[in-house]
């Protein structure tokens, strides 16, 4: 099933071009193609979970585009997005309840202690960007942002960052905090195909295999 395809296909074509251009520039961890893939992850819980879709699809189409002006001003990324998301919902004829719930959804998506996810709707969200930071997906994202900081693949240093520690400190933990039983039914198998490269790569390192 094409999730990303039936999820575009039922927003505005018009707010999903001007959310593609908020893209420009990214890192390739956080780039146009992450966006599409939470949107396909959420088109697929929701709908497993009986989600309000088209909260959701706002909702996960707009949760990034702050990035670009987070590296400018330091300002968290969420905050900007739901900030920006309100002014293009309201363009667009939208309810101030409606565009609450969005801004909500989006704001909750960034885990912080004093805000967690409290409806579907946020969970769903939280573990479909969550989910994008496991897997084979999840592999790859830690070299590229890797890259993009200029760290090494691999280091002795012990406070040098490379992806394995990215795994071991981060990426590990990531199943057990997910909330829909969805996302964890699919967390369980990235997550055991991420244990099991970052196994393969210490040998490699020492030359075991």
């Amino acid at each position: 099933m094409e999730y990303v395809a039936e999820a575009l296909a039922a927003l505005p074509d018009d707010l999903v071009e001007e959310a593609h251009r908020h893209f420009d520039g990214q890192d390739p961890a956080h780039d146009w193609q992450h966006n599409l893939r939470v949107m396909a992850m959420c088109e697929r819980i929701g709908r497993e979970e009986g989600a309000d879709m088209e909260v959701l699809r706002l909702s996960a189409l707009l949760h990034d585009i702050g990035r670009a002006e987070e590296r400018r001003t330091g300002e968290c990324h969420a905050e900007i997005s739901a900030r920006v998301a309100a002014v293009w919902l309201k363009e667009r004829g939208m309810s101030g309840d409606f565009i609450s719930r969005v801004q909500s959804t989006i704001l909750a998506h960034r885990f912080r202690k004093e805000r967690p996810p409290a409806t579907l709707e946020e969970k769903i969200l939280f573990d479909a960007d969550k989910l994008d930071s496991i897997g084979a997906i999840g592999v790859g994202r830690a070299f590229a942002f890797s890259g993009v900081l200029g760290q090494p693949i691999q280091s002795d240093h012990p406070d040098q960052h490379t992806p394995a520690k990215e795994f071991t400190w981060k990426l590990q933990l990531i199943k057990e905090r997910l909330y829909t039983k969805t996302a964890q039914e699919i967390a369980s198998d990235r997550h055991l195909f991420m244990s099991q490269f970052f196994e393969r790569w210490e040998q490699e390192v020492l030359g075991i295999c």
